[in-house]
């Protein structure tokens, strides 16, 4: 029974289908458009158009005068006290978010060196004492340096803005 209504939609659909093609074509659309009138624009001129110009004029003017300009740099700088030292920059770390960025993943102890492999904003990699950061590497922070690397007890401590941060690897 379902196949009996399916097959009769097909064939109506290709029997109209047919009949439209089949049809005589005619694109003889014949429209004139000289009959039809332009629009004209009209400009109006009188006393009172001028007098709502010169309100506008004084209305922003009235606004210029209550607006506040644009405090420079130096001013906004001198201002923050806490966080980035310069919140134009896009390079300087927040203090906070020190403690959370750098992540201990190994150490490793040889007879000449002793290195940290960490990871810092998406970098991995492997700092020695010798580290500063913004200098030799980019792991650690700029202006970040590393004071000492202890392997027996897996602790680094790194000094960044004159304060000593502890970092342990946890087991």
């Amino acid at each position: 029974m379902k196949n009996n209504i399916v097959i009769k939609i097909l064939l109506s659909v290709f029997a109209s289908t047919f009949l439209f093609s089949c049809s005589p074509k005619s694109n003889n659309i014949d429209f004139d458009f000289t009959t039809l009138k332009k629009s004209k624009k009209v400009k109006v001129n009188n006393k009172e158009n001028g007098d709502e110009d010169k309100k506008i004029n004084q209305e922003n003017s009235i606004i210029i005068k209550d607006l506040v300009p644009l405090k420079d740099k130096q001013e906004i700088l001198s201002r923050s006290k806490f966080g980035k030292k310069d919140p134009f920059s896009k390079g300087e770390i927040q203090l906070k978010k020190f403690n959370s960025d750098l992540k201990l993943t190994g150490f490793l102890s040889t007879e000449n060196n002793k290195y940290v492999f960490v990871s810092y904003l998406d970098n991995e990699g492997a700092i020695t004492e010798d580290s500063i950061g913004g200098v030799n590497t980019n792991l650690l922070p700029d202006g970040a340096k590393v004071i000492t690397i202890d392997s027996k007890n897996m602790k680094l401590i790194i000094n960044f803005e004159k304060e000593n941060f502890t970092f342990d690897m946890q087991k």
